[in-house]
C-alpha cells in the first residue's frame, strides 16, 4: 500500500510539475500581452503574504518571484495528486484527457470560488479574464501530455 502511494505521488511531482510550468508559462505570456512584465503574475502569487505589495510588484526578484513560483509549482503538484487519482496508472488518452480537464475546472472553482481571497493566485491583478482562462486550459495540457507521455512510455 505504502509503496502505491509513493507511486502516485511521484506521478503527482511529474504531472504537477508539467502542469505548473505550463500555466506559469500562459500566465507570463499573459501578463505580456496586458503590457505587464512577464514575472508579474509569479509575484502576485504572494499576495497570500505580502498583500499591500505584492500584486503591485513587476520586477523579477527571490522574494516574490522566487517564492510566487514555488507556491505555484506546489499547488500544481498538490492539483496533480488529484489528476493522478481520476487518470490512473495506465489510463487511456481519452481517461487522461478528461481527468485533465476535470482537475483543471476544479482547480479553478476551488481558487476562485471557494477558498478565501488571500489564498487566490491572485493572477487576476494581472490578467485579463480570456488569459486567466487559458491559464487553466494550460494547466490541463500539462496535465493531459504528462499523462500522455507516461502512458506512451508503458
Amino acid at each position: 500500500m505504502a509503496s502505491q502511494s509513493n507511486g502516485t505521488l511521484m506521478r503527482a511531482l511529474c504531472s504537477g510539475s508539467a502542469a505548473g510550468v505550463a500555466s506559469a508559462a500562459m500566465a507570463a505570456a499573459g501578463a505580456a500581452k496586458a503590457g505587464r512584465r512577464p514575472y508579474a503574475v509569479m509575484n502576485a502569487v504572494t499576495h497570500c503574504l505580502w498583500p499591500d505589495t505584492a500584486p503591485r510588484e513587476e520586477g523579477l526578484s527571490a522574494q516574490y518571484t522566487g517564492l510566487g513560483a514555488g507556491i505555484h509549482l506546489g499547488s500544481a503538484v498538490f492539483w496533480g495528486v488529484l489528476f493522478e487519482a481520476l487518470c490512473g496508472r495506465r489510463a487511456r488518452p481519452s481517461k487522461v484527457v478528461a481527468a485533465a480537464a476535470t482537475t483543471a475546472a476544479v482547480a479553478y472553482v476551488v481558487d476562485y470560488h471557494v477558498v478565501p481571497k488571500r489564498l487566490t493566485p491572485g493572477y487576476e491583478a494581472h490578467l485579463s479574464k480570456e488569459s486567466l482562462a487559458l491559464t487553466y486550459v494550460a494547466l490541463a495540457a500539462g496535465f493531459a501530455v504528462a499523462g500522455m507521455l507516461r502512458s506512451a512510455s508503458r
